[in-house]
């Protein structure tokens, strides 16, 4: 399956400079991105490479994103308390 979605630079240096796999997840406030350790992934995610991280997509998922966005990411930082680096 090849995603019909975009990833925002922003969000692949974000990515990438982390050193870290990722995964998209559900919230109450919605998409949200989440390091492995905070979520796991699952053997049906789809996996997109950004740099040398992967970046799991549960299959269901894909089929409702558009985009791969900032936002998914502030969704992590203001949960956790973390800061943008």
């Amino acid at each position: 399956m090849i995603p019909a979605f975009s990833i925002d630079e922003k969000v692949r240096a974000y990515i990438r400079k982390s050193g870290q796999d990722f995964r998209l997840s559900t919230s109450p406030d919605g998409p949200v991105l989440l390091p492995l350790g905070e979520s796991s992934s699952k053997p049906s995610d789809m996996k997109i490479l950004v740099g040398s991280n992967v970046l799991y997509v549960s299959k269901l998922q894909a089929k409702y994103i558009k985009r791969i966005d900032w936002p998914m990411v502030e969704r992590y930082l203001n949960a956790s308390g973390e800061s943008e680096t």
